[in-house]
């Protein structure tokens, strides 16, 4: 006699920590940063803007409208005209997912349900994420009015 559980443990109907665990290689894959991250640091996103920040960009002669609290003394002194310091502007990347698993989402095509494939793609973006040095939350609705 067959077993009755067994098509609740077939690939597209299940999840399991394992394969979303093994999601994170697939996210890392081709991706080339293109922002420096510092890690576990408030603002940890360097990013090729211009602005307040503690990364230095360029240090040039000031102009009239710039900022006096970022002049330069060092090349001040050494050159006898005002130089300002430019910066990088600073982010902090933070991503908060919303996962629908309410009963409307429990079915789907032949190669798995939508709620496994939301699962899946939440994992991949959440690892995404991560990886370049962000923050991930994750809010889950699972029935009506519940979050």
């Amino acid at each position: 006699m067959a077993n009755p559980a067994a098509p609740l443990a077939a690939p597209g109907i299940a999840l399991e920590a394992g394969a979303l665990m093994g999601l994170r290689h697939l996210a890392r894959r081709g991706a080339a940063p293109r922002t420096r991250a510092l890690v576990g640091l408030p603002g940890g996103i360097v990013t090729r803007r211009r602005g307040r920040g503690s990364e230095p960009d360029d240090v040039r002669l000031w102009a009239e409208g710039d900022d006096v609290r970022h002049i330069d003394r060092n090349s001040t002194a050494r050159t006898g005209q005002l130089h300002t310091r430019t910066h990088h502007e600073e982010r902090d990347r933070a991503v908060v997912m919303l996962a629908d698993f309410r009963p409307s989402m429990l079915f789907g095509t032949r190669r798995a349900l939508r709620s496994v494939a939301a699962a899946e793609a939440l994992a991949l973006l959440g690892w995404r994420v991560a990886g370049d040095g962000g923050r991930v939350g994750l809010a889950v609705v699972r029935h009506f009015n519940s979050v």
